[in-house]
């Protein structure tokens, strides 16, 4: 039987599914079985399901609580629903069919029509992709052995049959032919290849690839032979092997034609370009913003992205490792989450919409840095910003639902705003309505006010960090530098430097005790650049710019924007004052200057 993946059969009777499961193996089926919904949503995760079996009632939850869920999930909706249920259910047949079941059998019945009613179900379907699946049977002579196991003979003509491409020949790798991610062929022989991927796979397991030949696009079943990766940053080396068919024929003699003739496969037979991105420049054109936040823990735990100019930049090379690091996860379970896509990353760490699989929602999956993730001090902080705005329940503090570890990875869920941020907005110099900027700088005001009066200070308030969801709600969002202020700290006592470069304070930039003030300062920083269009101080290189903070006058935001009001310049110059004393030294005190300038 020709079939891509497993059969998944759940029932919450363990007799039952032996039974069955029996009979579907002794037919050729590959088969998973699960009693529960979360063993089930598990397996899905982890295996590539051609098709799901499942009865009306499970251990923990309903037939139909899965049927939703996988009709809920893009990357499994695809897959087939059959329901096998007994006699005494069969009149929720509408519901299951209006939430797309493919089919509703009753049991008891004859074997024989479960298995042929699988088999039309299962039946291959014409499509305008070339797919050549190599069922496992046709593969065992193949690929029965490892190469770790192989001969020395063997090993030895396998190797001085590899040959490496010149030019980049670009694929696409999937576990499920659904979720594609970006590969590269680096040798290949007749056996198979070894590609460079940031898809993650294990020995055994079964890998779909995808490639563009001059008669079409094609995709090939092949099996994960041998893994080799440094560490979670890098990209893998997986090394697959593929059973004789006519489709790998073609793409193996395309490619070996390419190397013989040395033309160029962006340009030719197997061109991807504009489709499949090259992995080797994938985040080194990803936009960086202007200035990220800066952490210095001590002289050996030292964390900042500056503006590109900067001499303190990480570079390029330790970014792009870090993004490959995050586009690893896609796909990945973390939990009881799934990571959806990659929306982008901070200082700290990755942000991810992902999909709650128990309670069926969006979520925000906030993943701590690779690099960052095995120092301690980095960690805990990490931690401890999840503590933190589990103490925040606030309508304008985006908020938390879990934190967890998952195979060394530490993760915590949160709410996902979907929408923008004060920087997309100076971006599209939607800054010039004055009333509206009033009105989001009263809202941050009393959200910060609420903050303070818990004794925590933000330390990294900037346009980035105030979110604008869809329906017009103001999230502040990212703590992971902030502190709690609980008076412990002594007058003179050195405070580490963290914050942005653009809107820190210049009391943090000295290292002195900080309190809600130098947020003030931050929160007037940030509305001078969404009024003003340019941040207060800018320079070529971040001490250029913290000097600036340090020792020069901020040009009035009046002289930067003429339309804005001589008192709004005024409000936001008291907010920047150099001195914490010449500050506004409560929130309220802002709110109430706002509130005249607005009535």
């Amino acid at each position: 039987m020709n079939i891509k993946g497993y059969i998944l059969l759940i029932n919450r009777e363990k007799k039952f599914l032996e039974t069955v499961q029996k009979s579907l193996v002794d037919a050729g089926h590959s088969v998973l079985t699960a009693t529960t919904m979360s063993s089930a949503v598990n397996l899905l995760s982890n295996n590539t399901v051609a098709l799901v079996i499942c009865d009306s009632e499970l251990k923990d939850f309903s037939g139909y609580d899965l049927l939703r869920f996988i009709k809920n999930n893009p990357q499994l909706e695809k897959i087939p629903f059959l329901f096998f249920v007994p006699v005494h259910d069969q009149g929720n047949a509408g519901k299951a069919f209006k939430w797309g079941a493919t089919d509703f059998i009753v049991y008891p019945l004859d074997g024989k029509i479960l298995i042929e009613r699988i088999g039309e179900i299962l039946s291959p379907q014409d499509g305008k992709e070339k797919i050549s699946i190599v069922s496992q049977d046709e593969n065992r002579g193949a690929i029965s052995q490892p190469l770790h196991d192989a001969p020395p003979a063997q090993k030895e003509r396998r190797e001085n049959n590899r040959m490496v491409p010149q030019n980049a020949v670009n694929i696409e790798v999937s576990r499920d032919a659904i979720l594609w991610l970006p590969g590269q062929i680096k040798n290949i022989s007749r056996q198979g290849f070894l590609m460079e991927t940031p898809l993650l796979g294990r020995p055994g397991m079964l890998l779909y690839v995808r490639i563009q030949l001059p008669s079409g696009k094609c995709v090939i079943e092949s099996q994960v032979r041998h893994v080799s990766i440094s560490n979670h940053q890098l990209l893998a080396d997986i090394g697959v092997e593929i059973g004789d068919s006519a489709a790998w024929t073609e793409v193996y003699e395309c490619i070996i034609e390419l190397i013989d003739t040395g033309r160029n496969p962006a340009a030719e037979r197997l061109s991807v370009s504009g489709k499949i991105p090259d992995i080797r420049k994938m985040s080194a054109e990803t936009e960086q913003p202007a200035a990220e936040t800066i952490v210095v823990m001590n002289e050996n735990e030292t964390m900042y992205n500056s503006p590109s100019q900067s001499n303190f930049h990480e570079s390029s090379n330790g970014k792009a490792l870090e993004i490959r690091f995050y586009h690893s996860l896609v796909g990945k379970q973390l939990g009881n989450y799934k990571a959806v896509s990659f929306i982008g990353a901070g200082a700290m760490g990755g942000v991810f919409k992902g999909w709650d699989i128990i309670l069926e929602r969006n979520v925000a999956l906030k993943i701590i840095s690779y690099k960052l993730s095995s120092i301690d001090s980095f960690r805990e902080m990490f931690l401890k910003e999840a503590r933190l705005i589990s103490q925040l329940n606030h309508s304008n503090i985006a908020q938390i639902y879990y934190i967890d570890q998952s195979d060394d990875v530490f993760f915590f869920a949160m709410e996902l705003i979907s929408g923008g941020t004060l920087k997309d907005m100076i971006k599209d110099h939607s800054n010039l309505k004055s009333t509206k900027g009033l009105e989001y700088l009263i809202t941050i005001c009393r959200t910060l006010d609420f903050v303070s009066g818990k004794n925590i200070i933000h330390r990294d308030i900037k346009p980035e960090n105030i979110m604008i969801s869809d329906n017009g709600t103001l999230k502040v969002v990212d703590f992971g530098v902030a502190v709690v202020n609980d008076g412990k700290n002594k007058k003179g006592k050195s405070e580490n430097l963290v914050g942005s470069p653009y809107y820190v304070s210049p009391d943090c930039i000295k290292g002195l005790p900080l309190d809600a003030r130098s947020d003030i300062y931050s929160l007037g920083a940030t509305f001078y650049h969404f009024f003003a269009g340019v941040p207060p101080f800018e320079g070529t290189s971040v001490e250029d710019v913290l000097l600036k903070h340090l020792n020069e006058d901020i040009v009035p935001l009046k002289t930067k924007n003429p339309t804005v009001s001589n008192w709004l310049s005024d409000i936001i110059g008291k907010m920047m004052a150099k001195n914490p004393e010449d500050r506004y030294q409560r929130y309220g005190d802002i709110i109430a200057d706002l509130d005249l300038l607005m009535h």
